[in-house]
């Protein structure tokens, strides 16, 4: 589910063609996402490839493989969205300010 809401995440940011892996890199290379979120965002989608494929010896992600992905998840939606909305009143305010 972490790397569905990656891809959604990314989709809502106009990044909707092509697959997750070169969506990831479009948005690193347009500077939306840091080296070190697009890093942690081709792990998250890794390990969503992984649990589909059968491996005797690793069937499952670990407890704690899931909780970082969920932390990213949330962590990529804070930066993309709730940051950046701040960020726009933040400056909208300043602006106001400073026009008055």
């Amino acid at each position: 589910m972490a790397a569905s809401a990656v891809d959604a995440m990314l989709k809502a940011k106009g990044y909707t063609t092509g697959s997750l892996y070169a969506r990831i890199d479009a948005a690193l290379a347009d500077n939306v996402l840091t080296q070190g979120m697009a890093t942690w965002a081709h792990s998250v989608r890794l390990e969503a490839n992984s649990v589909r494929h059968a491996d005797e010896s690793n069937p499952h992600a670990t407890q704690d493989e899931a909780k970082q992905t969920v932390e990213f998840a949330e962590a990529l939606g804070s930066f993309l969205f709730v940051l950046t909305a701040k960020i726009d009143r933040g400056i909208e305010a300043a602006q106001a300010t400073s026009s008055q």
